[in-house]
């Protein structure tokens, strides 16, 4: 496994609790209206959340009657899905385990941000085999320049990998095989977050 992996994985496996209540504090849906928008565009209930964290956004679509399939690399994150009654597994998001065509939708929030820029175009292609014609891709990202290793403000002994995005840099990366149906940024505390809805063709 390379070392942008163990790293990343390393610091959510240590800190899986912390992320999880941080990210628990994110989850205000009256103020996201990405949720909402991506259940409308959807024309099927099945649905992966790449890169799923400890599923809290799993569990709100499974608690609306969408079938969720979560996958992460970090074991305790998985294990704080399964406690949630989640259908869960490790899987890394560059190697994914599934059938051509098995998803109606792909929700992936903050987490192709961790895949090196070298390897978006080999990701962006799996994920296009997995989802069925028409279907969507949410993905949201950091806006910035550049990738590198971030400490974790909580714990200074981990850090995690992030590449940092622009709009049409991103668009580049997706054009051959999905068309953006939205996009917009949003600013909750001090960072840009790109937000796009792609269908894929």
């Amino acid at each position: 496994m390379e070392d942008y992996k163990i790293v990343t994985r390393e610091s959510y496996n240590k800190n899986a609790k912390v992320f999880s209540e941080y990210f628990k504090d994110l989850l205000d849906l009256e103020k996201r209206k990405e949720f909402k928008t991506f259940i409308g565009l959807l024309r099927g209930k099945k649905i992966l959340d790449l890169g799923c964290g400890s599923g809290d956004h799993a569990l709100y679509f499974k608690e609306n009657g969408f079938d969720v399939t979560c996958i992460d690399i970090s074991e305790n994150m998985i294990e704080l899905c399964k406690q949630k009654g989640l259908n869960a597994e490790v899987m890394d998001i560059e190697s994914l385990k599934f059938e051509d065509s098995e998803f109606d939708g792909i929700w992936a929030v903050t987490s192709l941000l961790h895949v090196p820029k070298n390897k978006i175009a080999d990701v962006v292609r799996s994920l296009s085999r997995v989802l069925k014609d028409k279907g969507i891709l949410y993905v949201c990202v950091k806006e910035g320049e550049g990738e590198r290793y971030i400490p974790d403000k909580h714990d200074l002994t981990t850090s995690r990998f992030f590449a940092y995005w622009q709009k049409e840099e991103l668009i580049d990366v997706f054009k051959k095989s999905f068309d953006l149906v939205d996009f917009w940024k949003h600013r909750p505390l001090n960072t840009m977050f790109l937000h796009f809805l792609f269908r894929k063709r």
